[in-house]
């Protein structure tokens, strides 16, 4: 999610300055909610006098500003939830594919040569940008770029799907199994 720059104008100084309930409500209800609730008018370039003003307000407001916090955390946790969940039945019909008796040959081999393409295409326009000693024209190297970056990206959800993403990923979704039961 891309932040507009005047609301990020707005929150490098919530930020810098501790302001994470704050900043947080601003994210989520919007700067004109919070100057409504807090009573202050939140700006780019605001004077300590500001700060301090918004920090006592932050202080008197801080049980409903964490109750907005935990409805976020609680709506980040569902998205989540919903991703793993696609993952995990995309790769539990990959299975069911692979493991099953009646299933033609050709759906048992063509997402892992997909996949294996996909890679190998990576790896060769890789070796082609970095090591092609040939003359080329500036532009026709950055279209190989922009090509690689994008392989590159796809080669990584390819990767993540087959191999899993990491260790982390993995310690998230327990905990989200966990936080969610």
């Amino acid at each position: 999610m891309a932040i507009p720059a005047v609301l990020s104008a707005i929150l490098k100084p919530l930020l810098g300055n501790g302001l994470n309930l704050v900043g947080n409500a601003v994210l989520a209800k919007g700067k004109d909610w919070v100057e409504q609730k807090l009573g202050v008018e939140l700006k780019p370039d605001m004077t300590s006098d500001e700060i301090i003003r918004l920090k006592q307000a932050e202080m008197e407001h801080e049980e409903e500003l964490l109750k907005l916090k935990l409805e976020s955390d609680k709506l980040g946790l569902q998205q989540l939830e919903m991703y793993l969940g696609d993952v995990d039945s995309a790769r539990d019909r990959e299975s069911s594919i692979a493991t099953s008796k009646d299933a033609p040959i050709l759906n048992k081999i063509v997402t892992p040569v997909l996949a294996l393409t996909v890679i190998g295409l990576t790896f060769i326009l890789f070796a082609i940008v970095m090591f092609d000693k040939s003359p080329v024209e500036p532009s026709r190297k950055d279209i190989l770029v922009y090509v690689l970056g994008a392989l590159t990206a796809i080669a990584t959800q390819v990767t993540a799907y087959y191999f899993g993403s990491s260790s982390g990923s993995k310690d998230k979704a327990e905990e989200l199994k966990r936080l969610m039961k």
